[in-house]
């Protein structure tokens, strides 16, 4: 199996804070993908945020990184901020099947993501 690594982006607004986050049949998950050869995990969701989604990841900053079992497998979680949302960049982004949500409405998802006792995404998610 090849390791796998995720991905994700958070805006704040009005509304609260905002998640890049995908859909199935089963709810919201991170924008999970596999590790590139050659590449480490963070140059891998970066290579793939720029020339499969095409942003300018040039905006982004790491506003932080976890190690976390998502169904059952480790998995490196990079969460980016400072990208500058339009309709433009969301357009993008549904192409591949992802899109911005509210932190509010994605708590079981961060309830199904296990970091140990301390993540920040539990107070994300309030």
């Amino acid at each position: 199996m090849q390791k796998q690594v995720a991905g994700t982006i958070l805006y704040n607004d009005e509304r609260g804070t905002h998640f890049l986050v995908g859909k199935s049949g089963n709810g919201y998950h991170f924008y999970q993908l596999p590790v590139q050869a050659g590449r480490s995990p963070l140059a891998s969701v970066l290579w793939t945020f720029r020339h499969t989604i095409g942003i300018d990841v040039e905006q982004l900053r790491l506003y932080d990184s976890i190690v976390a079992k998502i169904e059952g497998e480790k998995v490196a979680v990079f969460v980016f901020d400072h990208l500058t949302i339009d309709e433009s960049i969301q357009s993008k982004f549904a192409e591949q099947g992802l899109m911005f949500v509210l932190a509010s409405e994605l708590h079981e998802l961060f309830a199904s993501v296990s970091v140990g006792e301390t993540t920040p995404f539990n107070q994300l998610s309030k």
